[in-house]
């Protein structure tokens, strides 16, 4: 809770159009599935929040999506984010935070990645880099919820605040 107070810069919000069962379910459905060779699945919105006061500028989404695998940073990406140690793949920059954790889960099902994003506030600048450890510390919680409720085997994910690692230099 203290890192989504510090990333809404305030201890009361609401909560916009959020879909947290359809989200989850989503995963439950993708890990049971065959996907075809070129297939992404849409992201969805799991959680909308922005303050109570009502600026716009200020809200935080976070998106569920199943994923073939953690992407890996470009070289022109790992200048603008920090990498942390937390799943497969963990980086944000100061409106974006991006976390990649394995599911391993019990036949028929089969296993998947899963990608969680946290978009906003907006108007942070680049150059605050607590921001960006708020940002993952949130998707890490989340992840964490997600991961319990789908029933996930060995995630990797972090049991607090993940720590800063160097980013990688090339993409895997």
């Amino acid at each position: 809770m203290a890192a989504l107070k510090a990333v809404m810069g305030g201890d009361r919000f609401d909560e916009g159009s959020a879909e947290p069962k359809e989200a989850v379910d989503g995963l439950r459905k993708a890990s049971r599935e065959q996907w075809a060779a070129g297939y992404r699945p849409e992201s969805v919105r799991s959680c909308w929040l922005r303050p109570a006061e009502g600026d716009e500028q200020k809200d935080l989404m976070i998106e569920l999506t199943p994923a073939r695998k953690a992407p890996g940073l470009r070289p022109d990406h790992a200048k603008v984010v920090t990498s942390y140690a937390s799943g497969l793949q963990a980086f944000s920059s100061s409106g974006l935070g991006s976390l990649y954790f394995a599911c391993g889960l019990e036949a028929p099902a089969h296993d998947i990645v899963v990608e969680m994003k946290v978009r906003g506030p907006a108007g942070v600048p680049e150059t605050d880099l607590e921001q960006r450890t708020r940002l993952i510390t949130l998707a890490n919680t989340m992840a964490r919820k997600v991961s319990g409720e789908l029933g996930c085997q060995g995630d990797g994910l972090a049991a607090g605040i993940p720590a800063s690692v160097p980013n990688p230099t090339s993409a895997p």
